[in-house]
């Protein structure tokens, strides 16, 4: 396998944690600048965005719909709930890929040297990140350290990407206990940036 990535991207981490559970060999295909726009290095995605898995004749796009790839060739039993319905989870999941996204897009901006402070557009980003972080601080006992799920590297991955670029300032002293516990897991450890 073959996984078009950066090191320090959360959207790829949650796939090589799940890689690196599995015990499955890959190769990283580090992408370099993810503000170039040479679909070659994005490993063919058109949308010029990580990750990117390549497994023989397969090529799939996204880090929920590899990680789904991943649990039906790798983990039928499905472990981690990749596959789950519960709406929490979904809600979870969307709200953190969502403060990823939103980060990203202020982090793009500043390395292109765009003054982000001047626009209401990153404005709203910031307001995003924010609320997402408030709605997670609020319902952080459906997390779980002992035994994580899909949803849980979801967090640990946002939250060390926020922890690393400093983009905020991250006062969620409960989120911050549950990562803290996550990063215990061998791994989970394996993939810090």
């Amino acid at each position: 396998m073959k996984l078009y990535a950066t090191p320090l991207s959360h959207f790829s981490r949650k796939v090589r944690i799940l890689l690196d559970y599995y015990q499955c060999p890959y190769e990283i295909i580090d992408v370099g600048n993810v503000a170039d726009s040479d679909l070659k290095g994005f490993g063919g995605n058109p949308l010029l965005k990580v990750p990117v898995l390549m497994d023989n004749e397969n090529w799939i796009l996204d880090s929920d719909h590899i990680a789904e790839y991943l649990v039906l060739k790798l983990d039928p039993s499905d472990r981690f709930q990749i596959q789950t319905k519960k709406i929490f989870d979904l809600n979870a999941r969307a709200i953190m890929n969502g403060v990823m996204s939103e980060e990203v897009k202020i982090l793009l901006a500043k390395r292109s040297l765009l003054p982000v402070e001047n626009y209401p557009f990153f404005d709203k980003a910031l307001k995003s990140i924010h609320n997402g972080l408030n709605w997670l601080e609020e319902n952080y006992e459906e997390f779980e350290v002992t035994s994580p799920k899909y949803r849980d590297f979801h967090l640990v991955c946002m939250w060390d990407h926020l922890k690393y670029y400093k983009l905020i300032d991250l006062k969620y002293s409960r989120l911050e206990q549950i990562v803290s516990g996550l990063a215990s897991h061998s791994f989970i450890k394996k993939s810090a940036p």
